[in-house]
């Protein structure tokens, strides 16, 4: 366990904006967790897990706080069957090198879900997802240390509580840390995907069955020229989450915007397109506050190199004043903002 002090939290954070953190602790074997947890103890600070830093973002004050990242990157098989294989990865290793690994290896279930920032063990908070793929689609269970009574044990996927961008671990932050996240991935020929910028990528090429590597070079290929390199563009991705909202305004807003996207999201629900919402609201591509919207995608917020965290706010809530006087709907962000 490797413990620095007084870090500059807008060098950790994809977006480029933070003030100071206290302590900043690297875990390097799982059993290191107990030794974390009796440092928070003695400290009486509470602990933060940042994964990569991909999605999350903090004030610019300084934060009496004890950030943590995970440094294992391990990948075991643990069982294989006749059409799947499963597998146990560190919390600390790079989401994409996992998608990599299982297209080099042949294995299905996580291709479309390439080139998404960040770290395995962040895959089940957010329960993340692209392209009709969600990490709950090959989770078999996560493993975890309990701060409450200081155990390891496993939760399985239905103990996860995996919904749409949450999960059990999402609503209950600073419960748990999550340590290994293990996956059943399979070893038949991968689905044809049907998700629109996917199906029409492939139309264009004339390919019905693609392989998982040429998958996977299409999904790169599709968010590469949508969304900005957060090394040169300081962004988090995707800020906010598409919202899922009522049949009812569904139906009462297609009346008005017969080209607003509609997806079943279940139990008398609609998911609709927040970058849709966003461009409709003439604010795609425009800046505010040193924070620009991406030309390409409304969803994507870009730090232009002096946004501080009070601008950050500002924008957030003009895009959603905006969105919410012309759609009432309202944005959720799926960043965690620390404040």
């Amino acid at each position: 366990m490797k413990i620095y002090e007084d870090v500059d939290l807008s060098k950790v954070s994809y977006m480029k904006i933070g003030g100071k953190g206290q302590f900043l602790i690297e875990i390097e074997k799982d059993s290191e967790i107990k030794d974390l947890h009796k440092f928070s103890k003695e400290k009486n600070l509470p602990i933060v897990f940042l994964g990569e830093g991909s999605n999350t973002i903090f004030s610019d004050s300084y934060h009496k706080k004890i950030f943590t990242t995970f440094k294992q990157k391990d990948i075991v098989k643990t069982y294989e069957g006749e059409d799947f294989v499963n597998i146990k990865v560190s919390a600390g290793l790079n989401w994409d090198k996992l998608v990599e690994w299982s297209v080099n290896n042949e294995l299905s279930g996580i291709e479309c879900l390439s080139s998404i920032p960040g770290s395995v063990g962040a895959s089940p908070i957010q329960n993340i997802g692209a392209y009709g793929q969600e990490a709950k689609d090959t989770i078999i269970n996560v493993e975890v240390y309990e701060f409450e009574t200081g155990k390891f044990y496993e939760l399985s996927s239905n103990d996860c509580i995996f919904s749409y961008r949450n999960s059990v671990f999402k609503e209950n932050i600073g419960k748990f840390a999550i340590l290994n996240v293990s996956f059943r991935l399979s070893k038949n020929y991968p689905r044809s995907p049907t998700y629109k910028d996917l199906s029409l990528y492939f139309l264009s090429k004339q390919k019905k069955n693609p392989t998982l590597k040429e998958i996977r070079e299409a999904v790169i290929k599709i968010r590469s020229e949508k969304l900005p390199d957060w090394k040169k563009e300081p962004n988090c991705g995707s800020f906010f989450q598409n919202p899922i909202i009522t049949n009812d305004l569904a139906d009462e807003l297609f009346k008005k915007f017969p080209d607003i996207p509609r997806y079943n999201a279940g139990e008398g629900k609609t998911k609709t397109s927040g970058g849709w919402l966003i461009e409709k609201s003439d604010l795609k591509g425009k800046e505010f506050n040193n924070i620009k919207i991406h030309p390409k995608s409304g969803l994507v917020l870009i730090n232009t190199g002096k946004a501080k965290f009070k601008d950050l706010e500002k924008v957030i809530e003009k895009i959603n004043e905006t969105v919410y006087k012309k759609f009432k709907i309202e944005l959720k962000p799926e960043p965690n903002l620390i404040k």
